[in-house]
């Protein structure tokens, strides 16, 4: 039996995966209105969208599992939130010239 509180996580998972549509559908036209210079860029930046968005629909399924998995979802944001940071850092002192 369905209760008041199961249709607002189903309406608010298809609010989520609605945005990411909107997200990643919008980064896809992107390369369509401003095509990258060769092939391989735009490979390459067809590759990172798929990868984001993956990633992004797979947190949002884990979420919405409930118990131990939002215990899972939350520990996977905070080790990316983590190695964003470590990535900032990185490339700051490795840079590359251009």
């Amino acid at each position: 039996m369905k209760t008041q509180n199961d249709t607002r996580e189903v309406s608010m998972k298809s609010l989520l995966y609605g945005i990411g549509l909107f997200i990643f559908g919008g980064m896809v036209l992107t390369n369509v209105t401003t095509p990258l210079p060769s092939k391989e860029s735009t490979k390459e930046f067809l590759l990172f969208i798929f990868g984001g968005a993956l990633i992004y629909y797979f947190l949002v399924s884990v979420y919405f599992i409930g118990g131990l998995w939002r215990k899972v979802f939350y520990a996977m944001l905070f080790l990316l939130c983590g190695f964003s940071i470590l990535m900032v850092f990185y490339l700051i002192t490795h840079s590359i010239p251009h």
